[in-house]
């Protein structure tokens, strides 16, 4: 999945100025596939002692999810008409996004590496499940 070009280019053309020089940090990170957009495969194999480089990682994702929401959100702001499907898809990709966040608390708080192990297997599943929730709303269709 990769729907950060499409997120920049959709902000481009609309006139939307909300790439922050924190987000134009994330684009400059390469993922493991070539792409400028944040993978989770560059970071679920790391170890205890990479967890620095895991929260680094965790954090990109996260705020490449954020991007994504908000470029969502800007889609849905002026529908008037056939929105239940989207808000209850937006509904959902709120609730993964926030139980990310809480994984990625989770996950810097824990400190033992049994803890932090544990930690990073919800930060992934948490991961999964904002982009499914990602992909529907992309799929839904509204106008």
């Amino acid at each position: 999945m990769r729907l950060f070009g499409v997120a920049v280019a959709l902000a481009a053309a609309s006139g939307a100025a909300f790439v922050t020089r924190a987000s134009a940090e994330v684009v400059a990170i390469a993922g493991s596939d070539g792409t400028t957009a944040p993978t989770w495969v560059d970071i679920k194999n790391d170890a205890y002692e990479q967890r620095a480089h895991f929260a680094a990682g965790a954090d990109r994702l996260s705020a490449w999810l954020d991007r994504e929401i908000a470029m969502l959100k800007a889609k849905r702001a002026p529908m008037t008409t056939d929105t239940k499907d989207w808000d209850l898809a937006i509904k959902e990709v709120d609730e993964s996004r926030s139980s990310l966040t809480s994984r990625i608390t989770d996950l810097k708080n824990a400190t033992t590496p049994d803890a932090w192990i544990a930690a990073k297997d919800w930060v992934g599943e948490a991961w999964k499940r904002s982009q499914l929730a990602v992909d529907k709303m992309n799929s839904t269709v509204t106008s």
